[in-house]
């Protein structure tokens, strides 16, 4: 299972942090694909910052500057396999595509003047 090749791969500093993340609900997961080839989710942490991760058996992916800049497997990868573990539900369907969450349309203000050609 991909959950428990991304465990292996990470250090004790980065396991007890997603641990203690997840089991004090600091994390709020939003599974988003969930096949057995790949795991992916936005994983929000108590800042409410949200980081889109993708676990895979030879790697995981992460969008915080801990996993980009250090290529290691992160909190947020550990918060996710955990998730998946612990969520039975979430497991059993496997190969099934979550949807994506709808997006955002709402419209941005422009500057005075500024517009599209006809």
């Amino acid at each position: 299972m991909i959950a428990h090749h991304t465990l292996a791969r990470v250090d004790t500093e980065r396991l007890q942090r997603g641990v203690e993340g997840l089991a004090s609900g600091a994390y709020a997961i939003t599974l988003t694909r969930l096949t057995e080839d790949e795991v992916s989710a936005y994983v929000a942490n108590g800042d409410g910052k949200s980081y889109p991760v993708t676990l895979t058996a030879v790697r995981s992916f992460c969008g915080c500057n801990d996993s980009q800049f250090r290529g290691k497997t992160g909190k947020h990868a550990v918060a996710l396999s955990l998730y998946v573990i612990r969520t039975p539900e979430t497991a059993m369907q496997a190969g099934v595509e979550m949807p994506l969450p709808p997006p955002d349309l709402t419209l941005a203000k422009t500057r005075p003047g500024w517009g599209f050609a006809a």
